[in-house]
């Protein structure tokens, strides 16, 4: 018995990647507020919210209560660090007693600006080091030299008195002064001072006694070994006073010893004789190329 098996034709299957509906926006939003639940905030919850924020600030101002009374850190010690003993001692001395408080009190900034009212402190820097200790680190003032201005002080390089000096010998210093006490332009001529002596070669820094500045913006300068005195321009004056040096033996084998040499004007040199001869007396001063 023959059975005809007819042509059924291809299966067509279904692609790998179906594309699911899409719903319209309002279905979407229908749908979201459908399965949205309502929750309601209930009186019991707002107190309870309200009660724990109250029981936070208040344990939190009891621990800050607790701290600023807490003896543990209450400053005990302060370290200065300071490489001059005399004053390192001082402050020492000064916060010897356990007067600070409590170290989360201590105002550094306030603390800092007393310590630099003290004369030979330039900076400071002032730490806190827990539980209750502070850490003081001090810039101390180098002398520079000595200020002849209604007195006799100790100074530094930008002019700030230290301390009143009674002896010149306690100092191996320059004295710096005025024609007029420093009436007038005291750091302009101070800074030229200072230059003009840092300018010096180090023996010529060893002689120097004294530099004492001029009307015109000249500087007399004097020597510890030497009677005569040597006047020099604020600007080159380590040249001026080398071409003093190698002329004075000329200039003296001229015109006799010495009192005062003035090379603050280019080009010229003023001289003034210790001793003039008696057919010089009315003209004292020579002058050379």
């Amino acid at each position: 018995m023959a059975t005809n098996v007819g042509d059924l034709g291809r299966v067509k299957k279904g692609p790998l990647f179906a594309r699911r509906p899409s719903f319209q926006t309002g279905e979407r939003e229908l749908s979201l507020r459908k399965n949205r639940r309502r929750r309601a905030l209930r009186p019991v919850h707002v107190l309870l919210l309200v009660a724990l924020q109250a029981g936070f600030f208040l344990a939190l101002r009891e621990a800050y209560l607790f701290l600023l009374t807490w003896d543990h850190l209450t400053i005990r010690r302060v370290e200065v660090v300071c490489a001059k003993p005399n004053l390192k001692q001082a402050l020492e001395t000064h916060f010897a007693s356990p007067r600070l408080g409590n170290i989360l009190l201590c105002d550094l900034q306030a603390l800092r600006r007393d310590i630099r009212r003290l004369a030979w402190v330039k900076d400071v820097s002032v730490g806190k080091v827990f539980p209750s200790s502070l850490r003081i680190t001090v810039v101390e003032r180098a002398p520079f030299a000595l200020l002849e201005r209604g007195g006799l002080f100790l100074a530094d390089e930008e002019g700030h008195v230290l301390e009143p000096v009674y002896a010149l010998d306690e100092y191996r210093l320059p004295v710096i002064s005025d024609a007029n006490g420093f009436a007038a332009g005291f750091h302009e001529k101070w800074e030229a001072a200072g230059l003009c002596y840092r300018s010096l070669p180090p023996q010529e820094q060893a002689r120097l006694a004294a530099i004492r500045c001029g009307e015109y913006g000249s500087l007399e300068l004097a020597f510890r070994d030497d009677p005569v005195r040597v006047v020099v321009g604020r600007v080159g004056a380590a040249e001026d006073l080398a071409l003093f040096r190698s002329r004075r033996a000329d200039w003296e084998s001229r015109f006799g010893p010495l009192a005062a040499a003035d090379l603050s004007f280019e080009g010229r040199a003023y001289l003034r004789p210790a001793e003039p001869p008696a057919e010089a007396a009315g003209n004292p001063s020579k002058e050379t190329e």
